[in-house]
């Protein structure tokens, strides 16, 4: 796509996400097997931008090992923070140069999104604005609100609506943001800084800050119970959504490209390993690579809501329900529980959304 570029915000701690996040950073860790940063990246390509940017500050060499080892990480540039992180209004200066005349698409690596890229880019240059963001059609209780004019423009980003203007709408921010070269002026042009303070300069100032209104599949994957609830509400979505949805996530070319199999396995059908050691029930989903549980020595049943990866362990025969098996996990079956993330070293159980 002529004249943009795309940076994917991956420079984070990853705070709320932890105990997932001790070893890995929050783009690396995996939806249905696929690393959220893999899925980023998708998302550029299939919108036809090429020119990619990634920031990285906390386990930065798992980053840099992770555009290594994609099928969309080549020429891919990264911008290591040190010593300090620059938040996320100070991690674009860095690349100022590099963004050079171009429109920038800022993504946030931590969520799973079928945000229509090209359409978004489309909007924004249909509006002629300095900045746009998608949105979604209603507030996130946790953050600010977007507050959006009947035609998009944006009024405000706060608690509350501004007092002027409007009918005002409160909308979510998507973590999908549109911006113009000019923007990066409104930003301190070293050190860490918030966006959220160029935003309001920009709209003082007069400019053109539009929305663009997302209705699909979002999720931020900020805590451990709103990625298992990301998981669960793809298993739940229909065999036609799904499909359509697995597709346009980039979960079925991340898997083609690595020779890994993502098997969907619809409601009441139930799914057997080769070696008769795992049955799993739908919905839920099976990620499998060349060893298909063949080193499971213990017999399991899971299911449904459940996604479950190849090469787990466990020390016994167990039953477990809506939950997420990485494929590092060594489980005690004798504190086996539902509604639960397993990986490397930890059992996190998670609230019901």
């Amino acid at each position: 796509m002529n004249n943009a570029c795309g940076f994917v915000l991956a420079a984070g701690f990853g705070t709320r996400l932890r105990p997932l996040t001790s070893r890995l950073p929050k783009p690396m860790i995996r939806f249905f097997g696929a690393p959220l940063l893999d899925l980023a990246l998708f998302r550029f390509r299939s919108a036809g931008i090429s020119d990619i940017a990634v920031n990285a500050h906390y386990l930065a060499k798992e980053i840099e090992s992770g555009l290594k080892a994609s099928p969309w990480g080549e020429d891919v540039k990264l911008s290591i923070e040190n010593p300090v992180i620059l938040g996320r209004g100070g991690a674009y200066i860095p690349l100022r140069n590099w963004f050079g005349k171009k429109t920038i698409v800022a993504y946030n690596g931590d969520i799973i999104s079928d945000i229509d890229i090209a359409a978004a880019l489309a909007h924004h240059r249909a509006m002629r604005a300095t900045a746009t963001m998608v949105v979604l059609p209603k507030p996130l209780g946790r953050d600010n609100a977007v507050y959006c004019a009947d035609d998009g423009r944006i009024g405000t980003i706060a608690k509350t609506p501004p007092a002027r203007g409007g009918p005002w709408t409160a909308r979510g921010f998507a973590c999908l943001q549109i911006l113009e070269p000019e923007f990066l002026n409104f930003l301190p042009q070293e050190g860490e800084s918030d966006i959220l303070d160029a935003y309001a300069q920009a709209i003082a100032g007069g400019h053109t800050v539009t929305s663009f209104v997302h209705s699909g599949f979002w999720h931020d994957l900020g805590s451990p119970t709103q990625l298992l609830q990301a998981h669960v509400d793809l298993l739940e979505s229909g065999d036609v959504a799904q499909k359509k949805t697995v597709s346009a996530l980039g979960l079925d070319a991340f898997h083609g490209a690595h020779h890994s199999n993502l098997l969907m396995i619809s409601p009441e059908k139930v799914w057997k390993s080769p070696a008769n050691n795992l049955s799993v029930r739908g919905p839920s989903s099976v990620v499998t690579g060349k060893d298909i549980f063949t080193a499971l020595q213990a017999k399991v049943e899971l299911g449904p809501l459940v996604v479950v990866e190849s090469g787990f362990s466990a020390s016994g025969p167990f039953k477990a329900s809506r939950c997420i098996i990485y494929g590092s996990a060594v489980i005690d079956h004798k504190a086996v529980h539902d509604n639960a993330i397993y990986d490397h070293s930890h059992e996190i159980r998670c609230e019901r959304a």
